[in-house]
């Protein structure tokens, strides 16, 4: 059986994925993906937040229908309807993710939102997973949180936030 990573990162990126840092973002996304991969690495699973984890999904996604059709992507959805008030691009991206994804996970399973589902989604994150990537500035927040309880769990960690 394989090792499995999980992600976390900030909601919004401070930069436009089409700039050169947004290029380079990406460039260090793939290639920690691709190296996970390679040191046995086929099991990835996504909170599916605006931002990093759905740009992370979309990256294993690319990595496994042109590599390694092995991995496997988990979705874990704090709630249904959590995509509900985001704009029509990232709605868009949301969906096509839980398509194109292996399964998807409702925690907990409530029809709405509730009190602490994203603190439970990040802790499942860190539970099912051997190594964290993470796009995390050291800013308090749900990221600051995940990052913490993989520290305590004494995960590989592999950040790929740059100043």
């Amino acid at each position: 059986m394989g090792k499995s990573v999980s992600f976390t990162g900030h909601r919004i990126a401070p930069f436009s994925f089409d700039s050169a840092k947004g290029h380079e973002l990406m460039e260090r996304l793939e290639n920690a993906i691709r190296t996970a991969i390679s040191e046995g690495f086929d099991t990835f699973y996504t909170g599916m937040a605006m931002g990093f984890d759905i740009i992370a999904a979309e990256a294993v996604i690319r990595q496994r229908d042109k590599l390694s059709p092995h991995v496997r992507l988990h979705c874990i959805v704090p709630y249904k309807g959590q995509e509900s008030k985001w704009n029509r691009l990232w709605r868009k991206r949301y969906d096509d993710v839980l398509i194109a994804a292996d399964d998807e996970e409702i925690r907990p399973l409530n029809d709405e939102y509730v009190l602490g589902c994203y603190q439970e989604r990040n802790r499942l994150l860190v539970e099912r997973a051997d190594m964290l990537i993470c796009f995390y500035s050291g800013k308090a927040g749900g990221t600051r949180h995940t990052v913490g309880l993989a520290v305590e769990k004494g995960m590989e960690i592999v950040n790929i936030w740059e100043d």
